[in-house]
């Protein structure tokens, strides 16, 4: 059997096992780094090398310059200046929890944790307002989906691009170029749109009443911290707005990319805003792991030739279409029905390969199709399939399915229209067409 096939069907393996998500997606993609290197699909120093790569110190450093920034007082002071300015309004409370969820959701690099965080305050302030946490529990999970996760280049997204960068380059396909600002051109507009509709439109869809009896959210009796020193307070600041304008202006600075954030996660366990075992536990090493093993396939399908089967055939089936629009709106509407169905990261995993094959092949600007993957991964909160956040949602919310549809197609349509609009007018697909 040829590496190419070979190639393809461990693909197909890491496509299923994403899909059924019994086996934690990050063992997944080790699994396939090991038989890519085992059956000859990719040698040794290339898998490991991917793990000393820039990209991945990179992220490393960001997720730990993130929790520092966490580790100060700001939800706190957040939390307390919604209270006090939005007491006693209904869309003025709501207004409030969305927009802490969305700057939240900014620092948080799991949308599930930042919605077990916000949706105990939204319960207890319906509580005290004698209102249905059905009315706002919706609007919460919505932006904590869709508004929130990796939109502004800040906290541990203000790497993204390197990561896109580092998936184009897995490709040899690193002639186009991700900045910080890319995704943001696109994700923001979706994310004020998303914001707006959560605030003002989404409790007109929400029942008054739960359709099912609503499961509080399980209270976890959590150590309390003691708060940092003033120093390591302003040392938590500090260190994330230096890191933060230090990647918007590295060109000027002529660092290389990974230097800024790594200095910055030193300095922020070496002034004990972290310690030692808390800066390790906010590596996310499920993420780093599942970023390898995609890479390194990414690699073995260059290597066997498997990437240009693959993109050959979906662009074979896109036609001989340059229309960027109608190739953006495929690929967004393609990842929303899969997260429908699927984990949402495992769809965004899944289909960035066939992007930038299908880019290869076609030899058009893959930077917009991978935005759609992202957006459209993200629009999906109509079943409990697409990501954890679904079923804790229905559980506080009292949400049926039917609701559930009812309340986010419409949404997630008109994510796709702006998204499409303008991601595929700043990147288009073939800019001379």
């Amino acid at each position: 059997m040829s590496t190419m096939i070979i190639c393809l069907l461990i693909f197909i393996f890491m496509v299923v096992s994403f899909s059924l998500n019994k086996i934690p997606m990050s063992v997944t993609s080790m699994i396939c780094l090991l038989l890519l290197v085992l059956t000859g699909c990719i040698d040794a120093t290339t898998a490991l090398s991917n793990f000393s790569s820039s990209t991945v110190i990179t992220m490393v450093s960001m997720f730990i310059v993130a929790a520092g920034l966490n580790r100060t007082q700001m939800i706190n002071h957040i939390s307390k200046l919604v209270y006090r300015v939005t007491k006693g309004s209904f869309t003025k409370v709501l207004a409030g929890y969305v927009l802490v969820t969305f700057f939240l959701g900014q620092f948080i690099p799991s949308i599930v944790a930042l919605f077990a965080l916000v949706c105990p305050l939204v319960i207890h302030m319906c509580e005290e307002m004698d209102i249905s946490p059905s009315k706002m529990v919706y609007s919460i999970g919505l932006t904590a989906v869709s508004a929130s996760f990796a939109i502004m280049p800040i906290g541990p997204y203000a790497a993204s691009f390197i990561e896109d960068n580092g998936y184009l380059a897995s490709y040899n396909y690193d002639m186009y170029q991700f900045t910080i600002w890319s995704e943001t051109f696109v994700k923001l507009p979706v994310a004020i749109f998303v914001v707006i509709w959560a605030i003002f439109v989404a409790p007109k869809f929400a029942p008054d009443k739960p359709d099912l009896p609503i499961k509080m959210m399980e209270k976890r009796e959590m150590a309390q911290k003691a708060p940092l020193n003033p120093v390591q307070e302003v040392i938590g600041y500090g260190v994330f707005i230096v890191v933060i304008l230090g990647l918007m202006f590295q060109s000027q600075i002529g660092l290389a990319s990974w230097i800024i954030p790594m200095a910055g996660a030193v300095v922020i366990v070496a002034s004990g805003v972290l310690k030692e075992k808390e800066a390790i536990a906010s590596m996310n090493m499920d993420i780093i792991l599942l970023y390898v093993g995609v890479v390194t396939l990414g690699n073995a399908f260059a290597n066997t030739g498997a990437g240009e089967l693959v993109g050959d055939f979906v662009a074979n089936l896109l036609g001989n279409t340059t229309n960027s629009y109608l190739i953006g709106a495929i690929f967004y509407f393609a990842a929303f029905f899969l997260t429908s169905v699927l984990y949402n990261r495992a769809v965004s995993k899944i289909l960035l390969p066939l992007a930038i094959l299908t880019s290869i092949s076609l030899g058009c600007d893959p930077r917009g199709v991978i935005i759609m993957c992202y957006v459209g991964s993200m629009s999906s909160i109509i079943t409990p399939m697409a990501t954890a956040v679904v079923p804790m949602m229905m559980g506080a919310g009292g949400y049926s399915q039917k609701t559930l549809v009812k309340m986010g197609v419409l949404p997630a349509f008109l994510m796709g229209v702006i998204a499409v609009a303008i991601g595929m007018t700043i990147f288009p697909a073939y800019p001379s067409a």
